[in-house]
């Protein structure tokens, strides 16, 4: 309860910290799916299969082209590499380069173990449509995981505004909440009058659903009302999410931004045991106050 607490209930001064060893073999693949659809029934029949691999992403189309225009610069053997590939997913495939998305799976722990899970997940991957793209772009996950956080920073300093909403919901909502929310982001960029971009990926999956991470960016139009317009966006996601069976958040928490959309998400009654529970504890509101109610 403390960990999730934001720091409302108190500070943290010792912790007890269990070590693993480290696995002997770790591999991020990536795979290939025509389509986010497919994608996503892949994501789910891996999660209610025997395998158990360390990590399972897929993005939509959208983050898909955002991670292949923003690799680094290739040599010639490896532009003509990517030539060839995409000729192969063309014409031998016939998938849409333009809806195909990206996925990450990952697999850690013995030789053998890892053998297993990839033999398992590459069948399901098939079965739904996709390929095996190999290690390299597993290589692009492990570098891309630390660089795409500065890009909101990147993108401030030059006059966009960007921002992450998450959500999580059953295995049988999200294709939906997906697609209501891509929705609703459109709508809120024709509002304020911008031509915006919104790209999603699925992460941290579990056995009853996984998590949906939206990350949007546009150029305001008004420089004097873009936090305004940037409430717009961000609202029309965060009710989204409400409106379409998603909780408020995953994994960052509530904290000031999303305290609006609290009692809708944990009804008026979870709000109350809530606060009733911060002020018993800290009924002075030292502890960084105004976090979550």
């Amino acid at each position: 309860m403390v960990l999730g607490s934001e720091g409302r209930l108190g500070i943290i001064t010792e912790a007890t910290v269990h070590v693993h060893r480290i696995p002997q073999k770790r591999q991020i693949y990536g795979y290939l799916f025509p389509d986010w659809s497919r994608g996503l029934q892949a994501m789910t029949a891996i999660a209610e299969s025997d395998a158990a691999p360390s990590v399972t992403r897929v993005s939509d189309a959208n983050e898909t082209r955002f991670y292949f225009a923003t690799k680094k610069h290739e040599g010639f053997a490896a532009r003509a590499k990517s030539a060839i590939s995409k000729f192969y997913l063309e014409h031998v495939k016939r998938f849409d380069v333009h809806r195909m998305c990206l996925s990450f799976i990952g697999y850690e722990g013995s030789e053998e173990h890892v053998t297993i899970q990839k033999r398992l997940v590459d069948e399901i991957v098939r079965r739904h449509g996709g390929i095996c793209a190999g290690t390299g772009p597993g290589e692009l996950y492990d570098r891309k995981k630390f660089d795409t956080p500065y890009i909101r920073d990147f993108l401030l300093d030059r006059g966009a505004v960007a921002d992450v909403s998450e959500t999580s919901a059953a295995w049988s909502q999200l294709q939906d909440l997906y697609d209501g929310v891509m929705t609703r982001a459109g709508e809120a960029f024709a509002e304020i009058g911008v031509r915006g971009y919104i790209m999603c990926h699925l992460a941290h999956s579990y056995h009853s659903g996984a998590c949906l991470y939206f990350t949007f960016a546009f150029r305001p139009s008004d420089e004097t009302s873009s936090l305004h317009q940037y409430d717009v966006v961000k609202g029309a996601i965060q009710q989204g999410f409400i409106d379409l069976g998603g909780t408020l958040s995953h994994h960052h928490a509530v904290g000031l931004e999303h305290a609006a959309w609290l009692g809708q998400d944990i009804s008026p009654v979870g709000v109350t045991i809530i606060r009733s529970l911060l002020d018993g504890v800290d009924p002075g509101h030292n502890f960084n106050p105004g976090k979550i109610v």
